[in-house]
């Protein structure tokens, strides 16, 4: 039985209003239609992009023996289903799951094709998010273990030469070379205790707080710290939520933030320091929906690198001149953060410049 011009009209009224992008070609790929769901995610009027061929869509970033396979099914009668990445009418990318069903005609030939797809960019940040955390609880296992047993190691050296120094002639050379390797013994111990931050090895002793009362212990030390060249603003909200950390963790985590964004600008420019609360809408993927204290530090300077955004909490990952930092700074925030019941985000802002987002679970 024919669908009557009712249930038509009904199936087209469902088409239009979905929020899956349809589209429908002729055979050889020349738009014929297309549903509101395209145009808000491709940027494409109807009026643009009816009678022109389905490649403008075309990314680049498939090879052609991809595109010949699947014009080969479809055109064969078959469906054809994947995952593809298409170019918006503003040149970014983004990727779908594809469904294309060939409509055929009496002779079996396929006379159109529907192509039904599905954005699925939130499920490629939450994969993409789901592998670096992966990768930086294998990190941090690997590190807990090595800085473990290096930290017994230093305290055995450390001993022994605050030892020997007591039993060494007072200004002999001895005395001045022992004195040297102790402080350098103690210098790593301080790198060992920032690795043993990233990789969730410190006691936590946690009490409930709201955020702004650490950050106004800062103020001061925090203005010194970063210099008169770099501005310091401060925007806090009086009805922050709490949360249950260890204050002097989260201290820690600001410091290394505000110096690492001093180092970003070259000494020069305006740190912005925020607090607000968020939830339970609006939150990024990877975190559970509930009420967030939310601090956040950003700054004017070049922004990071597109390629080294995902390293950039890694241990010992650096792009600083050789001797210029130990590249613990911002994996020793990650672990203080993680290890608080927290999770951390980087990004760069529209303005220019990089941020630094830190959501903590509000205490209920």
């Amino acid at each position: 039985m024919k669908p009557t011009a009712e249930t038509c009209g009904l199936l087209l009224d469902a088409v239009e209003q979905t929020c899956e992008t349809f589209f429908l070609t002729s055979a050889d790929g020349t738009i014929v239609y297309v549903n509101p769901a395209f145009e808000a995610l491709t940027g494409y009027k109807r009026r643009e992009v009816i009678g022109k061929n389905a490649s403008i869509l075309k990314s680049g970033q498939h090879p052609p023996e991809f595109y010949k396979d699947m014009w080969g099914t479809i055109a064969s009668g078959r469906r054809w289903s994947g995952r593809l990445t298409n170019r918006r009418k503003d040149g970014t990318f983004y990727t779908e799951e594809v469904r294309i069903c060939p409509i055929c005609g009496h002779d079996g030939k396929p006379t159109h094709f529907l192509a039904l797809r599905h954005d699925i960019a939130r499920e490629t940040q939450l994969e993409d998010q789901l592998t670096q955390a992966q990768k930086m609880e294998s990190l941090g296992l690997l590190a807990g273990q090595l800085s473990h047993d290096f930290n017994n190691l230093l305290t055995v050296i450390i001993g022994s030469m605050e030892l020997i120094i007591e039993e060494l002639k007072q200004g002999s050379i001895g005395q001045k070379l022992s004195t040297e390797i102790l402080r350098s013994s103690k210098e790593s111990a301080g790198l060992i205790k920032q690795l043993m931050m990233f990789a969730r090895k410190h006691d936590l002793r946690p009490v409930e707080v709201s955020l702004n009362e650490p950050l106004g212990e800062l103020k001061v030390l925090l203005d010194n710290l970063i210099g008169k060249s770099v501005s310091m603003a401060y925007s806090l909200d009086e009805d922050l939520l709490k949360v249950k950390i260890e204050p002097e963790h989260f201290k820690q985590a600001v410091m290394n933030l505000a110096v690492n964004a001093k180092d970003a600008m070259g000494g020069k420019g305006g740190i912005l320091i925020k607090t607000f609360n968020a939830g339970p809408d609006g939150l990024p993927p990877s975190l559970a929906r509930g009420q967030y204290a939310v601090f956040e530090l950003s700054d004017t300077g070049p922004g990071i690198p597109k390629e080294i955004l995902p390293r950039i909490f890694e241990p010992f990952f650096t792009t600083k001149p050789k001797g210029k930092g130990t590249g613990l700074g911002l994996s020793t925030v990650y672990g203080v953060v993680r290890q608080n019941g927290g999770q951390v985000f980087a990004s760069n802002r529209h303005s220019g410049g990089a941020a630094f987002t830190i959501y903590f679970p509000a205490v209920k």
